[in-house]
């Protein structure tokens, strides 16, 4: 384990010094305890403040499989039902159409369904140019934006109303695409539990756990323990600035809650939540879910026909399930790795893989924007499973 911790060390310092991220915190968990936890870089370059495992970090998507669990634990409830059209909770999926050019559309050939938003193949985008329903994402976060900034945020339910009001990018069910499926899913949640989001969330899954600096917000007294993010421009790491996705700037209550990227934790709670997805729902004597509804949101749910549209290329090799990647085929994948292990990252570089085969979590925390699988993810990935 030495030999290992010092390889991983080795890449984490080198990318570090050539200036491609400001910080990472590495934890390996095996076997029943921490095998290491290494840190590097700074949380913030000008203060000169070093990482280190208290250090809150934003999460983006890996804001994701946190909230797959909490509609798990109302699946588990009876109180949601996986093949009920999202029309049920939110007015705006009535009537939904399919974008078939800048002037045409035609009305869908069934109605977006729960199971469509664990899976991302409810034909829901993010933001882009590239097509007209991801240009009309686009018109739709530049409006959330604006009117954020004018003091009037739309909330969460609001948000998911006009989300559905937009075309589809395809027929649901019949593609695989990344988007906004999370923050809905995230919607329904407040309806179903009469919630709002956060506050289930804190109540049915990070108090349970006792993840503590994990929500949607930092306080003001843990204000000083949050990471900078930072991007790269003109050739040098610089503060990003804050706005993506229509998630605020993390020091005040939102009024928007995003289910698919608005949360922030530390190492040490994200270990607590792999742990436990590792402990099949049950951390500590502590149960969240059942280990059948553990095992459902860490298996693929598409097709092979849907699996033909995933354009990842840390998806390579993956099927993909409750809003996780699921490794099924190893030698298709761009690193190293088990069949059946599971996790996901975020925009801000924050990493999460759960391996029960080889009874392990990896965990890289990293801030930089528009990060995702990073080049330093994959080494240290590599280097860990080419050794277990």
């Amino acid at each position: 384990m030495k030999k290992l911790r010092k390889e991983i060390a080795r890449v984490m310092d080198d990318t570090i010094e050539r200036g491609v991220t400001p910080c990472a915190l590495t934890l390996l968990w095996r076997h029943g305890e921490e095998a290491f936890l290494y840190a590097s870089g700074h949380a913030d370059l000008g203060r000169n403040t070093p990482i280190c495992r208290d250090t809150i970090f934003r999460l983006y998507s890996l804001t994701k499989p946190m909230t797959a669990v909490a509609a798990m634990t109302l699946v588990e409830r009876g109180a949601l039902d996986l093949l009920a059209p999202v029309s049920d909770f939110i007015e705006g999926f009535k009537d939904q159409r399919v974008a078939l050019s800048e002037t045409e559309t035609e009305p869908v050939k069934r109605p977006v369904q729960i199971r469509d938003l664990f899976s991302m193949t409810s034909g829901l985008c993010y933001p882009g140019e590239t097509t007209y329903a991801e240009r009309a994402a686009t018109a739709l976060f530049d409006e959330i934006d604006q009117e954020t900034a004018a003091g009037n945020p739309p909330d969460t339910l609001n948000v998911a109303n006009r989300m559905g009001a937009l075309p589809l990018l395809f027929q649901p069910g019949e593609k695989w695409q990344y988007g906004t499926s999370a923050d809905i899913l995230g919607a329904v949640i407040e309806v179903v539990s009469g919630k709002p989001l956060d506050e289930y969330m804190a109540k049915a899954v990070f108090a349970p756990l006792g993840m503590d600096d994990t929500g949607f917000y930092v306080p003001e007294g843990k204000q000083e323990r949050l990471a900078t993010l930072y991007e790269h421009k003109d050739g040098i790491l610089a503060p990003y600035p804050e706005g993506h996705l229509g998630i605020n700037p993390y020091l005040l209550k939102p009024a928007f809650v995003s289910g698919g990227g608005g949360s922030v934790s530390t190492i040490d709670d994200m270990l607590s939540f792999a742990r436990m997805l590792l402990g099949k729902g049950t951390l500590d004597g502590t149960r969240i879910l059942s280990p059948r509804s553990v095992e459902w949101l860490s298996q693929n749910h598409l097709t092979d026909k849907q699996m033909e549209s995933v354009y990842f290329d840390s998806m390579y090799g993956y099927g993909y399930g409750g809003l996780m990647r699921v490794m099924q085929e190893p030698a298709k994948s761009y690193s190293l790795g088990v069949e059946g292990e599971f996790g996901w990252d975020g925009w801000t570089g924050p990493y999460m893989s759960v391996c029960p085969k080889e009874d392990l979590i990896l965990l890289i925390m990293q801030q930089r924007a528009d990060s995702g699988t990073t080049p330093l993810t994959r080494k240290i990935r590599n280097i860990l499973y080419s050794r277990v």
